[in-house]
């Protein structure tokens, strides 16, 4: 199992991300920058660390004891027509399948009983890259075995499945980014902050939108692609009231 990242590690990577996105997002803004101290700045800064050596690893032990539970009960048989691939091409077919799953889970979190956890991460007020880290526990233990135990049946390599999660991880920082880029004609293809920021937006037009976290043209094809031209949401948010604190946040479901 992978060891989760340094303190040390997480703080460069928090200065870097903080200098590169801090840039972007004052020159490239889809909505003027609010304070760097702005109200939720705290909640989101410890949700930073939190979330790598905490949430993260809570993922992993997850999929490591669905993969443990599996070998146990039904071993995965020898070469299959997947694993007989190129690396290579796994890698992009593990996107794909990856995406299409993470697209419907993510549905399902939309709707109850499980919308409460995913209410956590949509309760930002303020959607810029630092958001991006909210994200409960339990909301990414049941994404990820969702997302890689049937990869796993499938018979797609090890590493394919490995490299995908911290790609989609590091993207997921940039979706979340204060800025109006929608990539032109490539917004089908490739899903950009302005088609996510549609999909945090409290305004009902936005409501139950844009779900896919790498392949719009899932949207596209199952109905919920919305990128009105020329405008962005004004308001994001939750319409229930979503305590602020971590640890508040962390208990709310249950409650």
């Amino acid at each position: 199992m992978k060891h989760p990242p340094s303190l040390a590690g997480i703080a460069i990577a928090f200065v870097l991300a903080a200098a590169v996105f801090g840039a972007i997002e004052r020159w490239f803004h889809a909505l003027p920058p609010r304070s760097i101290w702005r109200r939720e700045r705290r909640v989101d800064f410890l949700y930073w660390f939190f979330t790598p050596l905490v949430t993260r690893t809570i993922g992993f032990i997850a999929v490591a004891i669905a993969f443990t539970l599996l070998a146990a009960i039904a071993p995965r048989r020898g070469a299959t027509w997947i694993s007989s691939q190129p690396l290579a091409l796994q890698a992009i077919e593990t996107m794909l399948a990856a995406d299409f799953i993470a697209y419907w889970c993510h549905r399902l979190f939309h709707k109850q009983p499980l919308w409460r956890f995913h209410a956590i991460h949509h309760s930002a007020e303020d959607v810029d890259w630092l958001a991006a880290t909210r994200v409960h526990p339990l909301n990414e233990a049941f994404t990820r075995v969702v997302q890689f135990v049937p990869l796993y049946l499938l018979g797609f390599d090890g590493k394919a499945l490995a490299a995908a999660v911290p790609l989609l991880t590091i993207y997921a920082v940039f979706l979340h980014a204060n800025v109006r880029w929608d990539f032109g004609p490539l917004r089908y293809v490739i899903a950009t902050p302005r088609f996510h920021r549609w999909h945090h937006a409290s305004e009902a037009e936005g409501l139950d939108r844009n779900f896919a976290g790498f392949f719009p043209i899932l949207d596209v094809i199952f109905g919920t692609f919305y990128m009105p031209e020329g405008r962005e949401p004004l308001r994001f948010g939750v319409a229930e009231r979503v305590p602020e604190g971590l640890l508040a946040q962390l208990a709310y479901p249950f409650k």
